[in-house]
């Protein structure tokens, strides 16, 4: 792993893709330095077409910023990998036969890593399903495109995948204490206990959370607007700050 490299975590941002990069802009006047990569933890809020949008995301602020964004093909000041949430165009997205949506936006598939400045990047999109992600349930071709599935975290897990620096996931590794319930993603949790990554963040529950498993950091992050949706890691010394303080 490349020593020294900065990157910064975003929790759920539901489309609004000039607020992300207008605050990881101040988070970095702040720091003084360049984060060299945006990582985010999904529901970025990739909708094409604003008319395709589900439910949940009609009802609160619709598809954002991305459909502009996407027809003016615009690049992002700071290259970003996202992993999907469980408010995306699924089918877009399986549809893509290049990771890169806009230039420097890549998509990390479910399941699959993506070296960036010396780091692996490995990703898990999609929620929790009892149905689906089970580990004694591996149902890939009958699963919701908004739950992840064994298959996806077993091909983490396959001999000769290497090493995972930064794990990005959208829902919770099992065990982690989520306020009034504890999480039950039991394949994360395995991907983290046997692979070991310097870090593994998520979003989804838009909750600050500061936890370990088998020695490995697990940080929850807020969502848009809330305190700690943005993080800052070095991949020398770890977590060093987070935005807004």
């Amino acid at each position: 792993m490349k020593v020294g490299v900065l990157i910064c975590a975003a929790g759920d941002i539901h489309g609004k893709i000039d607020r992300l990069y207008g605050e990881v802009a101040a988070f970095e006047r702040t720091l003084g330095k360049t984060f060299a990569l945006v990582l985010h933890v999904g529901d970025f809020g990739i909708w094409p077409d604003p008319m395709k949008v589900d439910k949940a995301t009609r009802t609160h602020d619709g598809a954002g910023d991305f459909p502009s964004w996407y027809a003016n093909r615009r690049r992002v000041p700071r290259r970003t990998i996202f992993i999907k949430g469980n408010h995306e165009d699924f089918d877009f997205l399986d549809a893509l036969d290049d990771p890169e949506v806009l230039p420097d936006l890549l998509y990390l598939r479910s399941g699959l890593v993506m070296d960036q400045d010396g780091l692996r990047v490995a990703g898990v999109g999609g929620c929790y399903s009892e149905k689906d992600s089970d580990e004694l349930l591996p149902r890939a071709r009958q699963s919701s495109p908004s739950h992840y599935t064994l298959v996806e975290t077993q091909r983490l897990l396959a001999p000769g995948s290497g090493r995972i620096d930064v794990l990005l996931t959208h829902d919770a590794p099992a065990g982690i204490e989520l306020g009034s319930h504890v999480a039950r993603g039991e394949g994360l949790r395995t991907v983290i206990e046997r692979k070991r990554p310097e870090v593994a963040f998520f979003g989804h529950h838009h909750s600050r959370v500061r936890a370990e498993i088998a020695g490995v950091p697990v940080v929850g992050l807020g969502c848009i607007d809330c305190p700690g949706w943005l993080v800052a890691w070095d991949s020398e010394h770890g977590l060093v700050a987070e935005w807004p303080t």
